[in-house]
């Protein structure tokens, strides 16, 4: 009676001890699921975003080529008789057409599927830099949310002597959705792009700038 007492009590330590490791592993195998999840969005977060920023980038660069634009397509110098800055204004009409030219040519190129995808080495979401690039891929594509938008801004900063000079920009800000096996993420992607810029010879006053 005593040793079947003994097996049974021994038993009960085993099973005990084999519950607290399997729940141990099933703890450890979570925590490591979530890190490679985590590590996994951030990677295609990152790679997506700078994809992005380049489909947006040459569709600026594409659009531009079309036109033959210089600084003073796009802004007017007003001056008095005296020579005398009065007032610095954008061209609407110019201003506008370019920036529809410039939405129109992104959504085109979003719509290119052979520049959405990218691919992510599984050695890489380890986080373990001798594995990083090793392993077989996991596939990302990532597509626009909602409309791109566009807005026109100007810098001024001195440029010498009773010199200025100005810049215009054009920034895109654009949503993002990226798609893996693992989950759907969410992104913003922000760039500006220099248009034009020129050196402005004479004192421009506060307040009759209309750069918009």
């Amino acid at each position: 009676m005593r040793a079947k007492h003994k097996r049974r009590k021994a038993n009960k330590k085993r099973n005990a001890a084999l519950i607290i490791l399997l729940c141990f592993a099933l703890t450890v195998l979570f925590a490591l699921n979530h890190q490679l999840k985590t590590k996994l969005k951030d990677i295609a977060v990152y790679k997506c975003k700078n994809s992005a920023t380049r489909i947006i980038n040459e569709a600026i660069q594409n659009t531009l080529s079309t036109y033959d634009l210089s600084y003073n397509d796009l802004v007017e110098i007003n001056k008095n008789s005296e020579d005398q800055i009065t007032s610095i204004s954008c061209v609407s009409s110019k201003i506008n057409s370019l920036k529809t030219d410039i939405s129109d040519q992104i959504n085109k190129d979003y719509e290119n599927q052979d520049k959405n995808v990218i691919s992510i080495a599984l050695g890489t979401i380890s986080g373990i830099n001798l594995f990083s690039g090793v392993g077989p891929d996991i596939t990302v594509h990532f597509e626009k949310e909602g409309s791109v938008k566009t807005n026109i801004k100007s810098s001024f900063s001195s440029a010498g002597v009773n010199q200025t000079l100005h810049r215009i920009y054009i920034e895109v800000s654009s949503d993002i959705v990226a798609v893996a096996a693992a989950g759907t993420y969410k992104a913003n992607v922000q760039t500006e792009f220099l248009l034009a810029e020129t050196v402005i010879v004479g004192e421009i006053p506060e307040g009759y700038v209309s750069i918009s």
